[in-house]
């Protein structure tokens, strides 16, 4: 939580990130982003914010030998972790309203919880479709409301009880109403869109674990001290029990919207 408007972390960040929040958060995500944007064997595909590689790796086993899997993503830290898990993929370090490929390269772009921090949203959206070719498919997943995430809101909720007013963070979930996620893709030249919304469940270790990545393994919360981490931690246990199992572990539901088009 905090500000993460810019997207960046460190390679200390990302390691959390890797290690806990993938397997938490967003690992369960890649199989729904692969059939929803139809991915074959022997397709070329691109993965817009590709993070530490979850949703990249899932789609390159998916195309096989016969296909090509491009990761793109700004933070060297999470790219480097992505090269380590898998050279089947072309790591590439660049902005996503930037990418460094020729027009209708590929038959399918993918993004996976990215396009709430691109510095230019509308710009990003016009190069995934403008790589694509012709009849290829985009998908896009954005987090739903904070509404629908009760998770995200508790933990918003507690960073504003501890740090105060100014430490709110919505930016996560700032493309969750489905009209303004429309008028985005509209905006950006792409009219054609279809947007569903899944659930599914999010599962940490402890509310220590789940607090502690929000801290450290996300965008410029790996600055927070020691002395915060500790105070956040103390609140978390004591605030947040009602998503805590009888073995001590935390779930709650999560709520994301998959946009699809084609070009």
């Amino acid at each position: 939580m905090g500000d993460s408007e810019t997207g960046q972390v460190s390679e200390d960040a990302a390691k959390i990130y890797e290690e806990v929040y993938l397997p938490a958060l967003f690992k369960e995500w890649c199989p729904l982003v692969v059939e929803a944007a139809n991915i074959q064997k022997g397709h070329r595909v691109i993965d817009v914010a590709c993070g530490t590689g979850a949703l990249a790796i899932t789609v390159s086993d998916h195309v096989g030998t016969e296909g090509t899997t491009a990761g793109i993503d700004i933070n060297e830290g999470m790219l480097n972790i992505a090269r380590s898990k898998s050279s089947s993929v072309e790591w590439l370090n660049a902005p996503a309203e930037a990418l460094p490929f020729e027009d209708d390269n590929f038959n399918c772009a993918v993004s996976q919880f990215g396009l709430m921090y691109f510095e230019n949203r509308e710009n990003a959206i016009r190069e995934m479709m403008r790589v694509l070719r012709p009849g290829g498919s985009l998908a896009v997943v954005v987090w739903d409301e904070l509404e629908h995430n009760p998770g995200f809101a508790a933990e918003n909720k507690l960073w504003q009880q501890v740090f105060g007013e100014e430490s709110k963070d919505e930016s996560p979930n700032k493309l969750g109403d489905k009209s303004v996620l429309e008028n985005l893709f509209k905006s950006s030249g792409v009219s054609n869109v279809q947007i569903t919304t899944h659930q599914r469940t999010a599962r940490f270790e402890s509310i220590e674990s789940w607090i502690h990545a929000g801290a450290k393994g996300w965008t410029e919360d790996d600055a927070i001290s020691d002395d915060k981490l500790r105070l956040l931690l103390k609140t978390a246990e004591e605030e947040l029990t009602s998503f805590r199992t009888v073995d001590g572990a935390v779930t709650f539901s999560t709520s994301a919207h998959i946009v699809t088009a084609r070009k």
